[in-house]
């Protein structure tokens, strides 16, 4: 039997006025046969109609093609607004895009959309989702980030329990801030039975089985995350970091390159990818690809990561000027503690690497979450403040 499993469109949808046409096609993904194809030309007030319509049609097409029994489709309306649903699905297209910007973007448009709709659920994961990211790509204090993302993830909940990206939403946040480790475990778990398709709750299930040193199975969950959404940066970029975590390093460079190739402006790809090097030994190759990102700002994580690579590269110098850069910067901004942590260990400094590692615990950084596992923390294994973080967090494994 062929495989079925890619639909593909031969062009985006066109929109003139309140008229929308699509053109759909479903295809082989084993030898690339149209299996059907089909224009729509609808009133925009029609959408749902035509979502309903396309399932149902791909289905009695398989059903037929390919005599296979499939369930027939359930349509899940969680709004009825039109415009609502268009601002949530412009907000999850900034929110993917990972930056900045795209965060800001995004919070706007999840607001709009619950303007819209105030019942509408999955906006409220939205904010979740994008408060969560904002910690990291908008380098704002976790408690301003991770307070907000679970209170809208149980907006949502409190809408519709069923709802897997609720349940995921709240998991992280249970997860990378309150540390609570089995709670988050129940929530993804949740998450990924009431919807099993739902890529992010795969990948970021991944990371709380990987920080508790179940590396395999977080390995799974991130190559079914990849697998449910082939065209995530995302997705790559999270399952990249998890053979770190395994220290197969080969592996790791792997998925960054990849991630590169599908979006090469995304600057935590080159990040990730210069740490894998550097972790590896290669401290030329890890230096240049740091220096490729697209419009390098002064001082954040990718800085931070140049400054620990050129403090292995034994060019402390070069290193310290970064280190003090990121310390001027936050007296006057915020700036995570994690960065300057790095740094530290890159010129040896395990003292000082073990004081921001204290401010970063105060802080409550996820980065803590991954202290077992991390190969960035390995000189200070064994060190008595170290193994009293590790007692502190809970996470004897």
């Amino acid at each position: 039997m062929r495989c079925w499993t890619r639909r593909t469109f031969s062009r985006a949808p066109r929109r003139s006025g309140q008229r929308l046409r699509i053109t759909a096609q479903l295809s082989s993904t084993e030898d690339g046969g149209l299996l059907w194809s089909q224009r729509y030309d609808r009133e925009l007030d029609d959408v749902f109609a035509i979502q309903d319509e396309l399932a149902q049609t791909i289905v009695t097409t398989l059903r037929a093609s390919q005599l296979v029994d499939l369930p027939t489709p359930v349509a899940a309306r969680h709004t009825t607004n039109v415009r609502a649903y268009s601002l949530y699905l412009k907000g999850r297209f900034e929110w993917n895009r990972r930056t900045d910007q795209g965060v800001q973007t995004a919070i706007a448009f999840f607001e709009q959309a619950i303007a819209e709709d105030p019942k509408y659920a999955l906006a409220y994961t939205g904010l979740a989702d994008s408060y969560a990211l904002q910690v990291d790509y908008r380098n704002v204090r976790v408690q301003s980030g991770l307070e907000l993302a679970k209170k809208y993830a149980r907006l949502a909940l409190a809408l519709d329990d069923s709802l897997a990206e609720a349940h995921a939403s709240l998991a992280w946040g249970l997860f990378i801030y309150d540390w609570d480790w089995a709670g988050a475990e129940a929530e993804f778990k949740r998450a990924i039975q009431s919807d099993p398709l739902y890529a992010p709750a795969h990948q970021w299930y991944q990371f709380l089985l990987a920080s508790r040193g179940a590396i395999d199975h977080a390995l799974v969950e991130g190559l079914t995350a990849v697998e449910l959404d082939p065209a995530s940066v995302s997705a790559l970029r999270s399952l990249g970091f998890t053979f770190v975590y395994a220290r197969r390093y080969d592996q790791a460079r792997f998925h960054f390159e990849r991630a590169i190739t599908m979006n090469p402006n995304a600057e935590e790809s080159y990040r990730l990818l210069g740490l894998t090097l550097a972790l590896s030994g290669d401290f030329d190759e890890a230096e240049r690809v740091l220096r490729e990102v697209p419009d390098l700002p002064e001082c954040n994580y990718t800085c931070a990561t140049l400054g620990y690579v050129l403090g292995l590269a034994g060019r402390k110098t070069e290193a310290r000027t970064i280190l003090a850069g990121l310390e001027r910067q936050r007296e006057r901004d915020y700036v995570s503690p994690v960065g300057l942590a790095m740094i530290e260990l890159g010129l040896g400094n395990l003292d000082r690497a073990l004081d921001w590692t204290e401010i970063a615990f105060t802080e409550r950084r996820g980065w803590l979450a991954y202290l077992n596992v991390n190969p960035v923390l390995d000189p200070l294994r064994g060190h008595p403040r170290f193994d009293d973080l590790v007692r502190r967090m809970n996470l004897r494994l």
